[in-house]
């Protein structure tokens, strides 16, 4: 049975005329009765009682009216919640993310994407396997650090950002050697954070080890610390750029000049659906906004994935 026979049967149960229906669907009256003779066959039972030049329903075609009715109706119903899904009125989207500071960009992003989507539901999975999550549909993209390149996997470098020490006071220099960093007490993220492994890395290679008085996981807390004389610290610039940092002093990190890369991950080749698209765009113009250091023809690739 397919679905043009039930709207064909629709059709002339509503008009009860071959010919007339015949032309609301735009087709020859002698083709509408060989689908309906057909659809009679499948069904095994006789929907219309011919008398003369009139038609009827039998009770058989009552029973498949309604039935054709609700199939039309669900039709209809699927139609309009996929159209309202591909405009964002409603939908879910999906993020994976590594544990860590990378989860601060990704929820304060969903502050402003919330704003403009009220109606799509934001899951943000933090998981230390963010390649498998996006492999196995559980989610729509992910961000984080270091990712395989894999054949199924389409991996964009986002931007290149440094990390700043931070202080509550200013002593006059823009720039000061990693070295600095031991200089005064430091409160730092704890060392299963992405942050503090640049850090703890640094340090082995300088043949120190770094001792905070305060470890948090907790940036608010950080920057509280901070900006009360507690000691300095050291944060990424995207940390720094998207919470209340007006109070403090940031100094550049050289001798050596700690960087690193963000990445987006996502299934090579696939639908991106509405919620992905906005969330990217959204990201990217902060991106943009924020002059980080980006790969523009990466950028620019991602784009174009995303029209």
């Amino acid at each position: 049975m397919e679905l043009r026979h039930l709207e064909y049967f629709l059709m002339v149960s509503k008009e009860l005329h071959f010919t007339k229906a015949a032309e609301k669907l735009g087709i020859s009256q002698p083709t509408l009765s060989h689908q309906i003779k057909t659809l009679e066959q499948e069904v095994g039972f006789p929907l219309f009682n011919r008398v003369g030049k009139k038609i009827e329903l039998t009770k058989a075609g009552e029973i498949v009216q309604q039935e054709a009715l609700n199939v039309q109706g669900s039709l209809q119903s699927m139609t309009s919640q996929i159209a309202a899904f591909t405009k964002a009125e409603i939908g879910e989207l999906k993020i994976a993310v590594l544990p860590g500071e990378i989860t601060d960009l990704v929820s304060t992003l969903c502050i402003h994407f919330n704003r403009l989507y009220p109606n799509i539901k934001v899951i943000i999975q933090t998981t230390d396997e963010v390649e498998q999550a996006v492999l196995e549909n559980r989610a729509d993209f992910g961000i984080g650090f270091h990712f395989d390149q894999q054949d199924r996997l389409q991996v964009t470098k986002l931007y290149e950002e440094e990390f700043y020490l931070i202080s509550s006071h200013s002593d006059g220099r823009k720039k000061v050697p990693f070295s600095a960093v031991f200089d005064s007490p430091v409160i730092l993220f704890p060392n299963r954070h992405q942050c503090r492994k640049i850090i703890d890395k640094a340090s082995a290679e300088a043949g120190r080890k770094l001792e905070p008085i305060v470890e948090t996981s907790s940036i608010e807390a950080i920057l509280n610390l901070v900006h009360n004389g507690i000691g300095h610290s050291v944060v990424s610039r995207t940390l720094y750029e998207f919470y209340g940092t007006e109070d403090l002093f940031f100094q550049h990190i050289e001798q050596p000049a700690l960087t690193r890369a963000v990445y987006l991950v996502m299934k090579k080749n696939c639908f991106v659906n509405y919620p992905a698209r906005k969330y990217m765009e959204l990201l990217i113009r902060e991106i943009e906004r924020l002059r980080f250091h980006t790969e523009e023809e990466e950028i620019a690739s991602l784009q174009n994935t995303l029209l």
